[in-house]
């Protein structure tokens, strides 16, 4: 009998190949759904990330219709096995830079989102900074409409103090001119009384050379009626004031009440300082022999209200130097008829 002749088993890798190929083409589409929802929420900000996407799509296409290949030469490639597990090892080789291709996508997503995220941060920093800058200008704004405001009262204010000292100007040159003519009018009647007080006294006095007139004014050397370094009145002196007082009263009633005067006496020194137990310096000596002589006029009956007393020291020479002579002129009494 002739035993049958077994025939070697012969394994079917198809399914197999067929079920790796099927869970391939689903990781494919897994990730091309992923990259897909990825490049939607990344939105506008990514368009400039379309090339790459559009070349991994291209290569995704690429490896589908080469997936379809694979699947159409299936047949033709079962018994050549070995071929089959050549073009299985690539193509696990293309998956695995498939799968390198989208971690690097995912990568770059990341990155994006970091920028877009960055961006969006910045733009509300400078929405913010707009809206506090919009908020200042407002103020601004109102600060310089009420500036505007009170400079608008401030000028209208400002003509009308204009227009009111344009009045007022006129109205004071107006009082000016009648001031000026009253004075005038004034100066003229007391420069006439002046010149007749000047007239008598010349008479009275005579001609002496410790007694002169200097402009408007009697000036008398201080040793007429003092002795150095005093204020008290010499008898000869006092004998001079008793002339001049009786004058002076003569001369009082023909003045008209109206016009206001003074008989002015200034005391002066020379520039010889001094110093003791009486008199501190020469304006203490000065002003106390001016007194003196109106205190002795007002007991010989001179109105009070018509008299003034004055000490100027040694700030008033009438002769410069340091001689003698110009000292003893500088030692001075004077008299001065003016307005009050």
């Amino acid at each position: 009998m002739t035993g049958r002749i077994r025939k070697p088993a012969v394994y079917n890798f198809w399914p197999s190949f067929v079920d790796v190929m099927s869970n391939l083409l689903i990781v494919v589409l897994f990730f091309l759904l992923l990259f897909v929802v990825s490049h939607y929420f990344l939105g506008r900000n990514l368009d400039t990330k379309n090339t790459e996407i559009e070349l991994l799509n291209a290569q995704l296409n690429t490896l589908s219709n080469e997936l379809s290949s694979e699947r159409k030469n299936s047949a033709a490639l079962g018994e050549q096995l070995s071929a089959a597990q050549a073009d299985y090892k690539d193509s696990l080789a293309k998956i695995a830079l498939l799968t390198q291709d989208v971690n690097a996508l995912e990568q770059r997503k990341k990155e994006l989102e970091n920028e877009v995220s960055a961006r969006k941060s910045a733009f509300e920093d400078e929405r913010k900074i707009s809206d506090a800058a919009k908020a200042h200008i407002a103020v601004l704004n109102a600060k310089t409409k009420n500036l505007t405001d009170e400079i608008a009262k401030l000028n209208a204010a400002l003509g009308a103090a204009e227009e009111k000292a344009k009045t007022q100007n006129a109205q004071i040159a107006d009082l000016g001119k009648r001031l000026n003519k009253a004075l005038a009018q004034k100066a003229s009647e007391l420069s006439y009384y002046r010149s007749d007080f000047f007239g008598t006294l010349r008479k009275v006095l005579e001609n002496r050379d410790d007694i002169r007139v200097e402009g408007d004014r009697f000036v008398f050397q201080s040793e007429l009626f003092f002795k150095s370094g005093s204020a008290e009145l010499e008898e000869r002196g006092k004998k001079q004031l008793d002339l001049m007082a009786a004058s002076i009263k003569e001369l009082s009633k023909k003045i008209p009440a109206k016009v206001s005067w003074v008989l002015r006496v200034d005391g002066h020194t020379d520039n010889i300082p001094i110093h003791n137990d009486k008199y501190a310096s020469n304006w203490h000596l000065s002003s106390d022999r001016a007194i003196a002589v109106v205190g002795y006029l007002i007991k010989k009956g001179v109105p009070a209200n018509r008299l003034v007393a004055a000490g100027f020291g040694s700030h008033q020479p009438i002769a410069k130097g340091n001689t003698p002579a110009a000292r003893k002129k500088n030692r001075r009494i004077e008299f001065k008829l003016t307005e009050r």
